[in-house]
């Protein structure tokens, strides 16, 4: 009877266009799926570079693609693992970056599969096992770099960093922006999604974030390597990082690979880090993480 209901469940998923990754069913398309086996296929030939070199080949691979905001709640009612490669925002663009590498590297004698991508995306995005709710994925880059500490190296203090000691609250003091916790007075489920979601952000702010404000980026700059992961500090009130892409340093031009919502698409922006940041008023510097 197990084996006759696992089959059934099977059948039902691969039905619905969701396959199994990290013990639960996620959500992609066959153009994805594509997409992902081009790259994975480029760097599985590539796999002995390293992290940072397969993280910047994966990139330029994926110059092109469409940016599209939102793609995590095209349904709020239900939190599922949404695995694309077709369409990305900033964040999502380095998570697919940073996992396209790992999967690669991790290959034995055989290519990796599109499942094992979706594992190592799962991994990263969530905090916990399925079944996922909105509370359980990791919103915050903070707690995003923090959990993989060991695989990823801050190197921020290292190459001038200061403290800020502004709170990280965002979400839990704009909860009306968000539409999974937007209903949080009338609905048990978005109030336990708010809930989890201010313990996180009270235990993020036990450490004070740390970011190269925009008068030592030039020096900091020296430092950054190819593949390093660079995250523009937001100088907005409980926010903590705005926007995320990969350097790209070519010639001593120390440039960056992002996923860009103004141009509507990833692209090697054409000017330097730091020319990215001086003039924005909602950026007050960066971080540098090192994937290892």
């Amino acid at each position: 009877m197990r084996r006759v209901y696992c089959f059934i469940m099977a059948l039902f998923a691969m039905i619905a266009g969701c396959r199994e990754s990290y013990g639960q069913q996620y959500i992609t398309t066959d153009a994805d799926k594509m997409v992902a086996g081009r790259v994975l296929a480029t760097l599985y030939e590539e796999k002995d570079l390293s992290t940072p070199e397969l993280m910047v080949i994966a990139a330029k691979d994926l110059l092109g693609t469409e940016y599209v905001a939102g793609t995590l709640e095209e349904d709020p009612s239900s939190e599922n693992l949404r695995v694309y490669l077709t369409k990305t925002d900033c964040i999502l663009f380095v998570e697919t970056c940073l996992n396209l590498a790992r999967t690669a590297r991790q290959a034995g004698k055989t290519a990796p599969g599109f499942d094992d991508f979706a594992a190592n995306v799962a991994r990263t995005r969530y905090r916990k096992k399925p079944p996922y709710t909105y509370g359980d994925r990791i919103h915050y880059t903070t707690e995003w770099i923090r959990r993989q500490e060991g695989s990823l190296e801050d190197l921020t203090m290292s190459l001038g960093g200061v403290e800020d000691p502004r709170p990280i609250n965002f979400m839990t003091s704009h909860p009306k922006s968000y539409k999974q916790i937007s209903d949080a007075d009338n609905i048990p489920r978005a109030a336990l999604d708010l809930k989890r979601i201010s313990e996180v952000e009270e235990e993020l702010n036990k450490v004070p974030m740390t970011y190269i404000p925009k008068d030592k980026i030039a020096r900091a700059a020296e430092g950054i390597r190819s593949g390093d992961i660079i995250c523009f500090v937001s100088s907005v009130e409980g926010l903590d990082i705005a926007h995320v892409g990969i350097a790209l340093v070519e010639n001593g031009r120390v440039g960056f690979i992002h996923a860009s919502q103004a141009d509507g698409k990833v692209e090697i922006d054409g000017r330097t880090i730091e020319e990215y940041v001086r003039p924005r008023s909602n950026l007050s510097g960066i971080k540098v993480v090192r994937p290892l």
